[in-house]
């Protein structure tokens, strides 16, 4: 056969994009890699099948445990077990750690995308078990290669422009066949899809399983538009048999497809016109048994044993109640199927591109355009459809299926629809609500996409060009710009001399192991709900034995913790353990706060933050509980001061004409006297930002302009200047306590800001701008006598 050329770009392009997809992602890093890999690799030291029993699931932290992935049908573990058998993986148990802290299924991750920990070992030029791995990676390319090019083909079949989708009619379009355009569209809505390259480009059973069943909706619409014979019956038999034993999902294609296939030539045999003049002459009743037995007999040979061994084992042909309970049933359970429509989110996401561990999201803005792409294709298939019948109506009288093309989206349909029902079923059973589970049908989903976007704007130039064009520089940006920053090492420094001049210097070190320099900090003010970007410097003082955790966390000044991330360094991807004495290591970390805050304090405040060293072992986070400064004196960890959280501009006070400071205006100032207590409460309204440390100073004096004590002076406990931006409203309340010698009378109080280190005050001004005397903002005062009650 001799592919056309807009296929042979299509298939060129992604291949390209599926080699980058499968060597951007690190060893083992690809979604469910690991389990599947422990399958291959269990069948190919002879060890057998897995029967599974969820009281005894083994060490789930045991590299060599498949979990789920031994329920599934063994085909594409026999096959790439055969080609792990050809490399040496002596080294399996040495490379193949996972990581204690990995965030999976998280969407919203900022750190340990990682499922495993990585070293140096697996970087190219590739061997032992990662050569394997990488190889099969490159099978998982080419079975995607065999889907995309099943797509074009597929599309092909359903010749749009001949059943009336108002989609042919040229005459009055840019576009001068508009249906031509339909395969092509229909392929790079495969082949560009991000999240197909990345699962084809892995250690995946759905490699193998997405080849086949795409392989077999070519081969029966083939067979529904030119008939039935021995040999395209055994060819079908045999790709619906290996589909059957690749995946559970290939079971409905088993069914789906042969009911079709002789539909079509039931009809056939009817008498149709129209089917006669589609290629091939009827077949005798004993020919169509002949093609009949040879379609089902592949099947019952190749697949049947693997389902009657699930029914002896566990009661059910599939398995897939035993693989939900090894997985982990969903709980709380599913009240109703319509709960789930409240996870289409993640299901979105996970069809177009959540990657890693299903935790590397891409940006914000790709999903909603993704969102109208895929609105626009639903709309124009309704359409198209209505069109479909209204021309039926009025042209035919037969039945509507009666021909090739028909029956050929009518089978498409139904696969699309058997596979989102057992998916629908599978994900009540279990947390499973990812679109990518789809793929085995995902030709089928391309095809209708292609004819619904045809069909809504079929007279707009170059549509399909630029939509092609649109996908595929996505699919080559997100390796770049998404996978491989999330698998980022971080930053070396050679010297001390490199670190920035911002840096918060801290000096501490762990257990005379690990050096704390200090840290730097990227916002002053963020919103709950948003990510702070936090920078910390460390230094090996020697080699290291042992892979120690950060504690990280962020705290309100009343000590009540906001967020704790427990990590290895490098947010996973730098251990210890790989640390070289005296290199300074730059490790990022962005943290992202709640989006509902349980505060004991009103906002704005300013947030701590904590550092801590240990050991994490079976969940539990251990403490290295010496720590000395850089001359090795004992020094306790500190908390600090690293960043405030509230909104901005967040007033909707109307100031008086007021006396002021210069970034700061004096909304009240008030008095109360408890005793030989008195109360000041000044409430602020920062006017502009204030980046620089300073403190408020609080004097009193008497009628003659005498100072008198006690003098008040400290930081604003709410809120520190230093964290003052424009909008804020700060409340200070601070208590002056008064000398025995202090009588009754008048008194005035002035009150101001100034830097602690250099005594220098803020300007301040009366309410006609005009400079005050020392920079002090006053107010009168009367002491009384007896205590206020």
């Amino acid at each position: 056969m001799i592919l056309p050329r807009s296929l042979l770009v299509i298939l060129v392009a992604y291949l390209i994009a599926g080699t980058l997809y499968a060597t951007t992602a690190p060893y083992l890093d690809v979604s469910d890699e690991p389990r599947h890999y422990a399958m291959i690799e269990r069948l190919a030291r002879g060890e057998g099948f897995v029967v599974q029993d969820p009281r005894n699931m083994g060490d789930l932290n045991d590299p060599r445990n498949p979990l789920q992935e031994g329920s599934q049908p063994p085909l594409y573990y026999l096959a790439m077990s055969v080609v792990a058998r050809m490399f040496d993986r002596s080294d399996f148990e040495q490379i193949t750690q996972f990581n204690p802290h990995a965030q999976l299924g998280r969407a919203d991750a900022t750190s340990n995308f990682n499922q495993m920990l990585h070293t140096p070992a697996e970087h190219f030029p590739w061997r032992g078990t990662v050569l394997a791995v990488m190889v099969m990676r490159f099978f998982g390319v080419l079975c995607g290669g065999v889907v995309v090019a099943c797509t074009f083909f597929l599309a092909r079949e359903l010749e749009i422009g001949d059943w009336g989708l108002g989609i042919g009619d040229s005459r009055n379009s840019l576009i001068p066949n508009p249906q031509s355009l339909i395969p092509v569209l229909a392929a790079c809505l495969t082949a560009f899809n991000p999240m197909f390259l990345h699962i084809m480009g892995s250690v995946n059973n759905d490699t193998l399983a997405t080849a086949l069943a795409s392989l077999a909706l070519w081969l029966g619409a083939r067979m529904i538009r030119l008939g039935m014979t021995p040999k395209r019956s055994l060819w079908l038999g045999l790709v619906l048999g290996c589909a059957g034993l690749a995946k559970v999902s290939g079971l409905a294609l088993v069914i789906v497809v042969p009911f079709f296939v002789v539909l079509s030539e039931r009809l056939r045999r009817s008498g149709d016109e129209e089917m006669r003049r589609a290629g091939e002459t009827f077949s005798s009743s004993l020919h169509l048994l002949i093609s009949l037995a040879l379609m089902v007999a592949p099947v019952l040979l190749i697949a049947t044993w693997w389902y009657v061994r699930n029914w002896q084992l566990y009661g059910d042909p599939t398995g897939t109640a035993m693989m939900a309970q090894i997985a982990g049933p969903r709980m709380p359970p599913l009240r109703n199927y319509f709960d789930l429509v409240y996870e289409w989110d993640g299901f979105f996401k996970t069809y177009w591109g959540l990657f890693g561990a299903v935790n590397i999201a891409m940006s914000d803005w790709v999903y909603p355009v993704l969102t109208i792409l895929v609105i626009l294709a639903g709309v124009g298939l309704l359409l198209a459809i209505g069109y479909w019948l209204r021309n039926w109506r009025s042209t035919h009288s037969q039945l509507p299926i009666a021909n090739s093309q028909s029956l050929t989206a009518l089978m498409m349909l139904s696969a699309f629809l058997v596979a989102f029902v057992a998916l629908t079923r599978w994900t009540a059973m279990t947390l499973a609500s990812q679109g990518r589970l789809l793929f085995p049908v995902i030709a089928v989903i391309s095809c209708f996409l292609a004819v619904g976007l045809m069909r809504v704007v079929p007279r707009v130039l170059y549509l399909a060009s630029c939509v092609c064009v649109a996908l595929g520089v996505l699919a080559f940006v997100v390796p770049f710009a998404y996978i491989a920053p999330a698998y980022a090492v971080p930053q070396w420094l050679q010297s001390e001399t490199q670190l920035p001049k911002d840096l918060h210097k801290v000096e501490l070190v762990y257990a005379d192991k690990i050096r704390w320099l200090g840290y730097t900090v990227q916002q002053t003010r963020v919103k709950p709900g948003e990510t702070l970007d936090i920078t910390l410097y460390w230094q090996a003082r020697k080699l290291l034995d042992k892979n120690y955790s950060l504690g990280l966390r962020l705290l309100e000044p009343d000590q009540l913790e906001l967020l704790r991330l427990n990590t290895y360094p490098g947010g996973g991807m730098y251990q210890t353990t790989l640390w070289q004495p005296g290199e300074v290591i730059a490790d990022r970390y962005r943290l992202r706060l709640p989006s509902v805050l349980t505060l004991t304090q009103n906002l704005p405040m300013a947030i701590q933050l904590d550092v801590d060293v240990g050991e994490y072992v079976s969940g539990t986070f251990t403490s290295i509980t010496q720590t000395f400064d850089l001359q090795g004196q004992p020094s306790s960890r500190q908390f600090y001061e690293v960043v405030s959280v509230g909104e901005a501009n967040n007033t909707t006070k109307t100031p008086e004409a007021k006396p002021y400071l210069s970034k700061a205006q004096l909304l009240s100032a008030t008095t109360r006297q408890y005793g030989r207590s008195l109360v000041l409460r000044t409430e602020w309204l920062c006017t502009e930002d204030v980046d620089e440390d300073y403190t408020l100073f609080v004097q009193l004096f008497d009628a003659q302009n005498t100072q008198r004590k006690p003098q008040a002076d400290g930081p604003v406990a709410s809120l520190p200047a230093k964290w003052w931006r424009k909008g804020d409203v700060i409340v200070d309340e601070r208590t002056l306590l008064l000398s025995e010698d202090i009588q009754p009378g008048a008194y005035t109080v002035k009150f101001g800001l100034y830097k602690p280190a250099t005594f220098e005050r803020m300007k301040a001004f009366d309410a006609n701008s005009k400079p005050l005397p020392d920079d002090a903002l006053v107010i009168n005062i009367v002491i009384g006598g007896t205590p206020d009650p």
